[in-house]
């Protein structure tokens, strides 16, 4: 697993933008090919069902992993004074995931009757994904500065990385530039 924190930690901004965003939109658009032209129900989805609900999973799943390698690393650099507890975290990681493998085919079957059943599962799914920003984002923030911050000092990084296509472009450089400050920092300590 650290390999691939190290993986997601490294990436370029333009690099997390095509594996997070360019790759998922278009298979999304070629799979909406494959959807038959009368849909008059869930039922008629087909195959496509299951081509949506595994991307929507691996999507979710590679998300999970670079709010996880991003939420592990900030958090370890962040003084131990300051740092966010891990367990929620680690916790809000994982529901989602789990909630969409579960939901998908309870949206997609033959009836409605499970929709209400489903209403409080996916309302706390969202609670998990607003966690993982709030965590990431203040984590960024405690790691840069130091120092205590409110939502104020992490408005910011929280809704660039909500809006992400756009957060790619200014979150990563920054994870970038204390990987790197970090690793050279190691680097150093071990030569000394």
């Amino acid at each position: 697993m650290k390999l691939l924190a190290t993986i997601f930690l490294r990436l370029e901004h333009w690099q997390l933008f095509l594996f997070l965003f360019v790759v998922p939109t278009i298979a999304e658009t070629v799979g909406v090919i494959f959807i038959p032209t009368p849909i008059q129900s869930t039922q008629h989805f087909g195959t496509a069902s299951i081509f949506w609900e595994i991307l929507t999973v691996l999507l979710m799943s590679f998300f999970s992993l670079w709010f996880w390698a991003l939420g592990s690393f900030l958090s370890a650099i962040v003084r131990p004074g300051l740092r966010l507890k891990m367990g929620f975290f680690r916790f809000a990681l994982i529901y989602p995931i789990a909630y969409l493998i579960v939901a998908i085919p309870i949206f997609l079957g033959p009836t409605t009757d499970n929709l209400l059943i489903v209403i409080p599962f996916h309302l706390f799914a969202m609670i998990c994904i607003v966690y993982d920003l709030y965590f990431v984002s203040k984590s960024l923030v405690l790691a840069q500065t130091g120092k205590g911050a409110t939502f104020y000092d992490y408005a910011g990084p929280f809704f660039l990385i909500w809006f992400y296509p756009i957060g790619f472009w200014i979150i990563q450089p920054r994870v970038n530039r204390l990987f790197a400050d970090r690793r050279n920092a190691e680097v150093f300590a071990e030569t000394n």
